[in-house]
């Protein structure tokens, strides 16, 4: 999907879940989805913040954990201590890098066949997976 077709799904899913859209929701989710970068709040906020002067990094924060508990969003939990937030719900694995805390995607993890069944009660919804390890640019500036 491009960026306008999953901003359409976006408000597609708003209004089937009853949530005001706003051009300030439509343009935070558009930033999240127009990146693979992962970005932080603050991140999203420094972009939104030109073109929406009068938005707020409250406002930012909190609209982020509504898109998140819509299942709109994913949080990415990092080795720091910004959230980092991802658009893109296809299922996927994020590997970090220790040095400087870039994030990128993993499609090619055959986790399906990975057995989920425990010897808990428990009804396995999902998972995440954050692989940790260090990026060809920070490997490189270590030979250097």
């Amino acid at each position: 999907m491009n960026i306008e077709e999953r901003v359409d799904w976006f408000v597609a899913q708003c209004k089937e879940r009853g949530v005001k859209i706003t051009p300030q929701r439509v343009a935070i989710y558009r930033e999240l989805t127009a990146t693979n970068e992962h970005p932080s709040a603050e991140n999203i906020y420094n972009k939104i913040k030109s073109y929406y002067p009068n938005v707020s990094l409250t406002t930012i924060y909190r609209t982020l954990e509504t898109f998140e508990h819509l299942g709109l969003i994913s949080v990415v939990n990092t080795l720091s201590n910004a959230a980092r937030y991802d658009a893109n719900l296809a299922p996927h694995t994020h590997v970090v890098c220790v040095v400087c805390k870039r994030i990128s995607d993993i499609y090619d993890l055959d986790l399906n066949a990975v057995d989920f069944a425990t010897d808990t009660e428990y009804e396995v919804l999902g998972y995440d997976l954050l692989l940790k390890g260090i990026c060809p640019e920070c490997r490189q500036k270590r030979t250097q």
